[in-house]
């Protein structure tokens, strides 16, 4: 750029502070790598040629953002700017997550925000690997690392949830006993990420209530669909978006293996001062939500 700028070889020796000769070198060496003239040297000077107009305006862009690569990267150390990738749990997360990233995004509108869809089983290897900065998990069910920090964000009773059409869904508590004949439905990616069918077996089986087998469907928007049509049932935390054609009823037993707590996880070696940031905003608004919930 200096001796595309200058036309010159001595005037942009000076400028860089460099021996002319070396500089000189090093364009030559450039030209080789690029396999292209970039420079026409005569004795009234240094032209471009065409190749080495296009080459200068790449490189004029490249440095450009160089720059911006240096100002962003002192803006994430400062936890003013850079990204922040979150583990989302779709329906899980829909009842806090969208007013935490409101308030971040008002406290931090130069960090950019990504919402990665991981499964609860798949949160802890998605933080290890470094693919989500700040990830989900329920500790009942997940074992926590050493080097993993969490805090408590949701604490939810497990429901029923059944189709409106449903004999059951006239009652307003459904007891354990008259649902060990239902056909239930968990949800699990693959055969081996079956927490949720495990639950509500040791569900039945802590109350010495037998069920019938429990089947498995791949995905969250398929449990809902099964259940909404009323081809069986599930056990599930309340979710707060509109299923017009699903209902919650409340279990009649108690126990704690009935409650449901959502932790937020973060990786505590090398947390950023954007994970914290969030993470204690995150804290904020879930204990807003509660006291609201106390209020009402």
């Amino acid at each position: 750029m200096a001796v595309a700028e200058a036309l010159s070889f001595r005037r942009a020796a000076e400028r860089l502070h460099v021996a002319q000769p070396a500089l000189s070198k090093q364009i030559k060496d450039l030209e080789s790598d690029v396999g292209a003239k970039l420079l026409h040297r005569n004795t009234g000077g240094v032209m471009l040629t065409d190749a080495g107009t296009v080459f200068l305006d790449e490189a004029r862009d490249i440095l450009e953002r160089v720059e911006m690569a240096i100002v962003a990267a002192r803006e994430a150390a400062d936890g003013k700017g850079g990204r922040l990738i979150v583990g989302n749990l779709g329906a899980v997360s829909a009842g806090f997550l969208p007013g935490a990233l409101s308030a971040f995004r008002a406290r931090h509108p130069r960090v950019e925000v990504i919402l990665h869809e991981v499964s609860i089983p798949n949160q802890l290897e998605a933080l290890q690997t470094g693919r989500i900065h700040v990830g989900f998990g329920i500790l009942r069910d997940t074992a926590l690392p050493a080097g993993f920090e969490h805090a408590t964000v949701m604490k939810a009773r497990m429901a029923v949830a059944m189709g409106r059409d449903h004999p059951l869904a006239r009652q307003t508590t459904v007891s354990l006993a008259d649902l060990a004949n239902e056909q239930f439905i968990s949800f699990g990616e693959t055969e081996g990420h079956n927490l949720h069918r495990q639950r509500i077996q040791d569900i039945f089986a802590t109350r010495g209530i037998r069920h019938r087998a429990i089947r498995r469907v791949n995905s969250y928007e398929s449990l809902v669909a099964m259940v909404a049509g009323d081809h069986g049932v599930s056990m599930m935390l309340r979710v707060p978006r509109g299923q017009e054609n699903i209902v919650y009823r409340r279990i009649k037993e108690d126990g704690p293996d009935l409650e449901v707590s959502v932790s937020v996880i973060w990786r505590k070696m090398g947390e950023s001062p954007i994970v914290r940031s969030f993470v204690d905003i995150l804290r904020e608004v879930c204990s807003s939500c509660r006291e609201s919930k106390r209020s009402a």
